[in-house]
């Protein structure tokens, strides 16, 4: 009777704390087992004090089995028969419901916290994850919705640490379309360094139009993500069509990067300006999609679903309409697009109502086809598109520059045609060029008024012609203009290539060939004309002719040998037939090379050669050639060069356009 009585004055007088604080301590040393059993040991059923009892509920959830939830639910409703109105135990126990999926249990455990202590902070997100949560799983209906926008925002407004409610309260007023940018912009400066704020913030831009703020704040998102996540905006697997992505795939490591610029520039609808519309659209999409679309029951973040494959791939539906299936079939939405004169619809059942809906398995060849289609761009674009022509010829200067000239060529009554009447009439020109790497190595920009683009009178054709010089280091370039009035009525964009990597040698080599036209009044579109070689030329924008005109090419010879002090070579002009098309690097983004040209076994339409000497290792040559046999088509012009005195031999190439009579024309 005395061992009974000192046993139980022993138990009674034993501090929990002490129990908890070694449980810390093992817990600080990896060693959870040890402190879940520590805790088991620590005479529990004395219940002077629930710390123990939380603590222990908390570790046994937190092991995910069902065998260990369970185990928690019985520690934490033992102890709150004990300790009926203790907040701590109380919402402890709520958690483990919502682990175990008990919700009305849940919801009430933790309005008896409430009910308690209307200050706890964690009580208010508890019950409005919960809300977010059930939405996400209904889909269908805003009332889960509203009510956690109204319990995420108490949360977060008592504990302004709660980065989670501030997130998910935000994405709930996006969910119900109430989204303020001055709450984003508070809740952004009080949590700058989390990437979900900045990738909102920029939402929000994308959804304004503002595309350059827009850029800037994903920019700083996609930096904050780890590098897994930041995988999921960055990869073209969920953009390009199941036939590229298996040569992406296929790709080194070190060469997607490259990859991905060079689809992201070819793609972008104005390169010439910093921010890329086409790749901030992509990533507004792949952020909305883990925002609506993200489910907590089954682990899938929303890019990785079928919801939001479809949302990825061709944007927000023209409709979504929610019914109840057939039989078993669960909920199902069904969203609809129209684009143009096609209409498409995709339909997702949710069967194991779980609040993510899949595309049904007898359906598959659906998500077969949408998985072999590319990305779909939905940008708005309300500028008149005109044609624009550019030619990008370069020409080596010293041992380490070359000069990369660069003529555009904008029909000039297309121009004014949209251009709106009774304005200033003031035109933006913006030009960049990228490395063979796709990163940005320089840009121009320019403002013109009316009076001063350089229009000139052809055959009753006008045109604006500009020319702009760049001196770059060897190198492939990949070249981009644009022209635009200042209202944003018309836009003309072109694109082209320049290789001055070949000037890096030494030995024989030839500059691009350059077709101009004679400039007889210096005084005339002088912005449009060029000084090379002692003579002063208009660069022939586009390589189209009339079978009248005769075709004026300049070319340069560099790395001559000399003998004695004089040079001697024989340069032949040969001219093809041709094929029309692209330039390489912009038409296909794989393009890493542009190889070597093949004219085949055809004969040449036109051939002339000519022998030369010099003193020096450097030459130019200039040629007017009468193409007057030439029937209307496209064709290559072949220039070749031999060096007489070492024997070696190099080639450049252009081609050209010879067009049919105009009907008509003066």
């Amino acid at each position: 009777m005395l061992c009974v009585v000192t046993l139980t004055r022993a138990r009674g007088t034993r501090d929990p704390a002490d129990s908890v604080a070694r449980a810390n301590t093992l817990l600080a040393a990896g060693d959870t087992t040890g402190a879940i059993t520590l805790l088991e040991h620590s005479h529990l059923d004395d219940h002077t004090d629930p710390r123990a009892s939380i603590l222990l509920g908390r570790l046994w959830r937190l092991r995910g089995t069902i065998d260990a939830r369970l185990r928690s639910q019985h520690v934490l409703e033992d102890a709150r028969l004990w300790f009926p109105r203790d907040p701590d135990v109380l919402i402890e126990l709520g958690r483990t419901y919502f682990a175990q999926r008990f919700f009305p249990d849940a919801m009430g455990c933790l309005q008896r916290a409430l009910d308690v202590d209307p200050s706890r902070c964690d009580a208010y997100y508890l019950m409005g994850l919960y809300h977010y949560r059930n939405w996400k799983r209904q889909n269908a209906y805003t009332d889960d919705l509203d009510v956690a926008r109204r319990q995420l925002r108490t949360a977060w407004t008592c504990d302004t640490t709660n980065v989670d409610a501030a997130r998910l309260y935000l994405y709930a007023r996006y969910a119900l379309a109430d989204t303020s940018v001055r709450e984003a912009d508070q809740m952004l400066a009080r949590y700058p360094n989390d990437a979900s704020f900045q990738l909102y913030r920029g939402t929000l831009a994308f959804d304004a139009g503002q595309y350059d703020v827009c850029g800037r704040y994903f920019d700083r998102g996609l930096s904050l993500l780890p590098p897994a996540e930041r995988e999921a905006y960055q990869s073209l697997t969920s953009v390009l069509s199941a036939e590229m992505i298996s040569k992406y795939e296929d790709a080194p490591l070190s060469a997607r990067d490259v990859v991905r610029r060079a689809y992201w520039i070819g793609a972008d609808p104005d390169p010439t300006t910093p921010v890329n519309e086409r790749q901030i659209e992509h990533i507004y999409r792949v952020f909305v999609s883990d925002m609506l679309f993200s489910n907590a029951w089954t682990g899938r973040r929303g890019w990785q679903c079928d919801r939001g494959e479809t949302f990825i791939k061709y944007g927000r539906p023209l409709t979504i309409e929610h019914s109840l299936g057939k039989g078993q079939d669960g909920h199902v939405e069904t969203w609809s697009y129209a684009r143009g004169s096609e209409f498409r619809q995709f339909l997702f059942v949710d069967e194991f109502l779980n609040g993510d809906p899949r595309i049904p398995y007898d359906d598959d060849y659906v998500l077969h086809n949408m998985r072999h289609e590319g990305e779909v761009s939905t940008l708005p674009f309300t500028r008149a598109r005109l044609t624009g022509l550019l030619d990008v010829t370069v020409f080596r200067d010293d041992d380490l520059h070359a000069s990369l000239y660069t003529g555009m060529r904008i029909d000039a009554d297309s121009v004014e045609a949209y251009a709106l009447p009774a304005s200033t009439n003031r035109y933006m020109m913006r030009g960049a060029y990228f490395n063979s790497s796709w990163k940005r190595e320089g840009s121009y920009s320019d403002t013109l008024w009316t009076s001063q683009l350089p229009v000139h009178a052809d055959a009753g054709r006008r045109d604006i012609d500009f020319v702009r010089r760049a001196s770059v280091p060897f190198g492939e370039y990949r070249v981009a203009w644009c022209l635009q009035d200042e209202h944003s009525r018309m836009f003309a964009l072109a694109r082209g290539d320049a290789d001055a990597g070949r000037f890096a040698g030494d030995g024989l080599m030839l500059s691009d060939v350059l077709l101009y036209d004679d400039v007889t009044d210096s005084g005339r579109n002088s912005s449009g004309a060029i000084d090379r070689g002692g003579q002063r030329m208009r660069p022939h924008t586009g390589h189209m002719y009339r079978a009248d005109d005769p075709v004026r090419s300049y070319v340069e010879v560099y790395g001559l040998t000399t003998i004695e002090g004089m040079s001697a070579f024989e340069i032949r002009y040969s001219i093809f037939p041709g094929h029309a098309g692209d330039t390489p690097a912009w038409k296909d983004w794989f393009h890493t090379a542009a190889g070597v040209l093949g004219f085949g076994d055809s004969d040449p339409v036109i051939s002339q050669s000519f022998q030369r000497e010099g003193n020096s290792h450097r030459a130019n040559e200039y040629l007017a050639i009468d193409i007057s046999a030439l029937d209307a088509g496209v064709y290559d012009l072949l220039v070749e060069v031999l060096d007489l005195n070492s024997g070696r031999h190099a080639t450049s190439h252009t081609s050209l356009t010879v067009e049919l009579p105009a009907v008509g024309r003066r």
